[in-house]
C-alpha cells in the first residue's frame, strides 16, 4: 500500500482540526496517576480544599488538550523539490509550515515518519511561516519523492502530544552516480585528448583559441582562470577561459564535438553504462569540449553548457523509466 492511500495523510495541504490526533505523553500519564492520588485523599479524610485542588487541576490538563491540539490545526503546509543530485548522495526537501492565523505557534516538531534522527524544532509567528529541511538518501537514480513527515507538538504544558502525519507533494530527480576513475573520453582518432590540449593551449599547430570565458567549475584547471575578469567583479565570481578549435588548425589536430553512444558500451552492465556516461558527460563539460549523447531513441546534438549537461544527465536519470519527461522540461542544476 502506498503513503498516498493511507487514511491518516492529508489529501490537501492543510491540516484541519479532525486531522490532528491526540494522546496523552508521559508527563501526562504521570500527572492522571497524581490526580487519582489527590482525589482518592480528597475523599477518605473529606478535604473539600482537595477536591477544589483536583478539580482545578483536571481542568488545566482538559485546557492543555485543547491548547495542544489549536496549535497543529489549521496549519497550511507546502513543499519545495529539491535540487537533482547524483545517486549516493543527499536529496534535499524544503517544507514549509504557514500560520495564517492572528495565534503564534511554538514548538513544533518536524520528523520524517519512522526515522529515528532527532526532528527539528520549529516556531511560526502569527501571519508568518517557518521553512524547514529534511535530508534522505537517494540510493538510486530516478525520481525521488519526498518521504511522509510527522508533525507533533505538545505546547503548553506537556501533558498531551498533538500529531499528525502529511505526504509533500515533491520530488527530486536523482542522477546517475559518475563512475570513479572512469576512462578518458572515447575521441576520434587522431584527437588530442583534453589534457594534453590543456598543457599546449598556444602550441604554433594553434589547436585551439580563446573562444570567452564562463563560469568555473570544480576540476578546471588553475591556467585556464580568466584573472582579469576576475579582478574586474573582485574576486565575487571566478571565471574559466574557454577554447575552441582555431580556423587555421589542421584537421584532427584539434578536439571537435563528440556523441557519446549508449549503444557502445555494450559489454557493461545497464547500470555501469549510465554511470560511465555521466562521468564523460562531467568530463566533456569541464574540459570545454562539445558533446552530445545518443541514448537508445533519444539524441541530444553536441553543445555545451549547464543546461546541455543537466538535459544530457536528465536523459540518463531517466533511461527506461515509465516516468520520463518531454525533453523541454526546464532543467535545474544539480548539487554535486
Amino acid at each position: 500500500m502506498r503513503l498516498r492511500d493511507i487514511q491518516w495523510l492529508p489529501v490537501r495541504p492543510w491540516l484541519g482540526a479532525q486531522r490532528v490526533h491526540v494522546r496523552p505523553s508521559g508527563a501526562g500519564l504521570a500527572f492522571a496517576a497524581l490526580l487519582l492520588a489527590l482525589w482518592i485523599a480528597a475523599v477518605n479524610y473529606r478535604l473539600g480544599l482537595g477536591y477544589a485542588l483536583t478539580y482545578f487541576a483536571a481542568a488545566c490538563a482538559i485546557a492543555d488538550m485543547l491548547f495542544a491540539s489549536r496549535n497543529l490545526a489549521g496549519l497550511a503546509l507546502a513543499a519545495t523539490p529539491g535540487k537533482p543530485v547524483f545517486a549516493g548522495s543527499q536529496a534535499t526537501f524544503t517544507l514549509r509550515l504557514i500560520n495564517r492565523s492572528a495565534r503564534p505557534r511554538h514548538a513544533l516538531h518536524v520528523a520524517i515518519s519512522g526515522s529515528a534522527a532527532a526532528p527539528s524544532l520549529a516556531d511560526i509567528a502569527a501571519h508568518g511561516e517557518t521553512a524547514v529541511d529534511i535530508v534522505v538518501a537517494a540510493p538510486q537514480r530516478g525520481w525521488l519523492a519526498a518521504p511522509a513527515v510527522r508533525l507533533s507538538g505538545s505546547f503548553p504544558l506537556g501533558l498531551f502530544l498533538a500529531w499528525c502525519h502529511w505526504q509533500p507533494d515533491a520530488s527530486v530527480l536523482v542522477y546517475p552516480q559518475p563512475e570513479h576513475n572512469a576512462p578518458p573520453l572515447p575521441l576520434p582518432a587522431g584527437t588530442l585528448q583534453p589534457a594534453q590540449q590543456a598543457r599546449q593551449p598556444d602550441s604554433p599547430d594553434g589547436a585551439l583559441e580563446l573562444a570567452g570565458v564562463r563560469a568555473y567549475q570544480p576540476g578546471d584547471p588553475l591556467h585556464r582562470l580568466a584573472w582579469r575578469q576576475i579582478a574586474r567583479h573582485d574576486g565575487e565570481h571566478v571565471f574559466s577561459k574557454q577554447f575552441q578549435p582555431a580556423a587555421d588548425s589542421p584537421a584532427g589536430a584539434t578536439h571537435g564535438s563528440i556523441v557519446l553512444e549508449h549503444a557502445a558500451l555494450h559489454a557493461l552492465a545497464p547500470e555501469a553504462r549510465l554511470s560511465r556516461l555521466a562521468a564523460w558527460v562531467l568530463q566533456a563539460e569541464r574540459a570545454g569540449m562539445p558533446y552530445g549523447l545518443h541514448l537508445g531513441a533519444l539524441t541530444l546534438a553536441p553543445a555545451l553548457g549547464d543546461s546541455h549537461r543537466d538535459a544530457c544527465l536528465r536523459a540518463l536519470a531517466l533511461h527506461g523509466s515509465p516516468h520520463d519527461l518531454p525533453h523541454d522540461f526546464p532543467p535545474a542544476q544539480a548539487t554535486p
